[in-house]
């Protein structure tokens, strides 16, 4: 799909040099990305293996706990992380700078401001999960006389301790991606992972802790890390927290800061809304969810690291005055996303029998997982295409374009997740497998839908990409 794209796209014709020199540089962020974005996913299938053998219902309450966690605080850290790597990477593509001392002086400028609004979200992250997070899980399907509250409850509590850490940890990683810096994110997350799963054995089995042991050690981890960057950060700008000037420019992240936070209402509130309607079931298909989801969540945002170099690439050539090089970035980025899809797709379609049973054994587990494996498989093309097309969107600026699609990207899938039940069922009462296979097809509704939402301006040469066809 990804090739299909690029093939009809207004800058398909790439010499082979012009591909060697992109490749270079599209490489020189996306495989650090790449193992950054993968080492959380895996870090994440390795807890949830631990968390699965605990029971059906730890696992439940656990994947229940990290959407509440999930949805509260990807609600601003997302935003601020793709804003932070776009306005970092036109102040380093841009002029502005007269002398090396000017220049890094703007790019601390933008660094820092991006930080204060990290540990000032954070901070309030941590203030509402305490406050309200009982109250959300019980609006996610799960009450207090719910067998997965205990467990999900006694996780989200610590894991909410952890929220500025989170928040620090991922905003910093944005502002390296602004720099072309992909490696020193790469180390940091490796450091923090592997911390992590050593401690995750020890803390859970060993000290009896259970899935508020798995919450320490993530919290634990991810404080390090976070700690461990911004000092490397440091050395790299010229950092100041303090004055008119920090305030104000902090300030420029809140305007498309806002404007993503609506999109990611829009797609936190599908997923939320899968999570609810998989917990409502019973503990079986909650389990189930959970393990799918991390596998397809693992897979998919693998997709996240060409979404990276395009949104880099794309929004330097732009600060550069160079819309040919930001559409040939383009191009590219979309045939190999086609290409990554494709894999995934072979990848997991040939070991789709061993999915389920990395995380569980338990049989009613097992069979609910197969009603729904196959759409994680089917799915990957055109997920992977939507990540990249992302990070194209997010590179010209087009925050308030993705503001206003999203919501019209995820009415078709909330539809198929609350009808579909019935349809799959041949119009008689649901049944729990084909609820569950509803929520998945809802999942990838989404998806093809914020794909083609990208494309098709794109293709038309419409805005928000206006910029990209600036010259001939």
């Amino acid at each position: 799909m990804g090739v299909l794209f690029a093939s009809c796209s207004p800058s398909a014709a790439l010499r082979p040099c012009q591909v060697t020199s992109l490749d270079r540089q599209i490489a020189a962020l996306a495989l650090p990305t790449l193992g950054t974005l993968a080492a959380d996913p895996l870090a994440s299938l390795v807890d949830t293996a631990y968390i699965g053998h605990l029971g059906a219902v730890q696992l439940g309450g656990v994947g229940v706990a990290l959407s509440v966690f999930g949805t509260a605080t990807k609600l601003m850290n997302m935003p601020l992380l793709s804003v932070t790597t776009q306005i970092v990477a036109t102040a380093v593509g841009s002029n502005e700078g007269s002398t090396p001392l000017r220049k890094r002086r703007i790019i601390g400028l933008a660094a820092s401001s991006a930080l204060f609004i990290a540990a000032l979200v954070g901070a309030v992250q941590l203030l509402l999960l305490l406050a309200a997070g009982e109250w959300a899980l019980g609006c996610w399907g799960v009450p207090p006389e719910s067998p997965l509250h205990a467990s999900a409850l006694a996780f989200l509590r610590i894991k909410a301790i952890g929220a500025p850490a989170s928040s620090l940890l991922l905003v910093s990683q944005g502002v390296f991606r602004g720099l072309g810096d992909a490696r020193t994110p790469l180390a940091a997350t490796l450091g923090c992972n592997a911390l992590n799963l050593a401690l995750d054995p020890l803390l859970i089995f060993a000290a009896g802790w259970g899935v508020a042991g798995a919450a320490q050690a993530t919290v634990l981890a991810e404080l390090l890390a976070a700690a461990w960057l911004l000092r490397a950060l440091s050395k790299r700008c010229a950092l100041r927290f303090a004055g008119r000037l920090a305030l104000a420019q902090g300030l420029r992240f809140l305007g498309p800061t806002g404007l993503l936070m609506a999109r990611t209402v829009a797609i936190g509130g599908t997923f939320a809304l899968a999570a609810s309607l998989a917990a409502r079931s019973d503990a079986a298909h909650a389990a189930a969810h959970q393990a799918c989801l991390q596998v397809w969540l693992g897979t998919s945002l693998l997709s996240d690291s060409l979404a990276v170099a395009a949104q880099s690439l794309v929004a330097r050539g732009l600060a550069a005055q160079q819309p040919a090089t930001a559409r040939a970035v383009v191009a590219r980025t979309a045939q190999l996303s086609g290409a990554l899809g494709f894999a995934l797709l072979g990848g997991l379609g040939a070991c789709h029998g061993l999915l389920p049973r990395l995380f569980s054994s338990d049989p009613a587990v097992l069979a609910a997982a197969q009603s729904i494996v196959p759409w994680v498989i089917l799915s990957q093309p055109v997920t992977s295409l939507a990540f990249t097309l992302d990070g194209v969107l997010y590179g010209v600026g087009g925050f308030a374009y993705a503001a206003r699609t999203m919501g019209l990207c995820a009415a078709p899938a909330v539809a198929c997740m609350l009808l579909g039940g019935g349809l799959l069922s041949g119009g008689g009462t649901p049944t729990a497998d084909a609820e569950l296979a509803a929520v998945w097809a809802g999942l990838v509704t989404l998806m093809a839908a914020r794909a083609l939402a990208i494309a098709i301006p794109y293709w038309a040469r419409r805005p928000p990409f206006g910029r990209l066809f600036g010259d001939s």
